[in-house]
């Protein structure tokens, strides 16, 4: 039988269903990395992601960040497991409500991600995720749009 993360990276919506209808307690699994089904699913997208919210699973504070809330958010300096901040996860998730919740509890704009594949600024994200609205934002509060990759160590 296939775990959670591994019917999510497939994109069997189907098989998603079916596990979270036999097994509801599988939206609490972490992923080798540390992540929540939710935030894995929501890096998936589309229908696998639906899936994964309508089993109604507990929501970290990461989690709430993708669904569009904007309260219970995570510190503005905390880390996800593969290394983004709250600030470059409401850029990603198009959630302009909490990258303004985060940007006034003290979040920096120009904060690289330390991902292995993405080192780049929440204003970066906003490019990759067409985050317009965020990306103003960010903006308006400082964002450099000329940082555009981490540099070497």
């Amino acid at each position: 039988m296939s775990t959670i993360f591994e019917l999510i990276d497939a994109a069997d919506v189907q098989g998603v269903r079916d596990l979270l209808a036999a097994d509801p307690g599988a939206t609490a699994e972490r992923d080798e990395q540390g992540l929540s089904v939710v935030m894995r699913a929501a890096y998936r997208g589309g229908e696998v992601f639906d899936a994964v919210r309508a089993a109604n699973p507990p929501l970290e504070p990461f989690d709430r960040i993708v669904v569009g809330k904007s309260d219970g958010l995570p510190a503005p300096d905390a880390w996800t497991p593969d290394g983004f901040t709250p600030l470059h996860i409401a850029a990603f998730a198009r959630n302009l409500e909490a990258a303004r919740v985060l940007l006034e509890a003290g979040a920096d704009p120009n904060v690289f991600a330390t991902a292995s594949f993405a080192r780049v600024t929440p204003l970066g994200t906003c490019k990759f995720a067409g985050a317009d609205e965020v990306a103003e934002l960010l903006l308006a509060h400082g964002a450099d749009p000329n940082l555009t990759e981490l540099p070497a160590q």
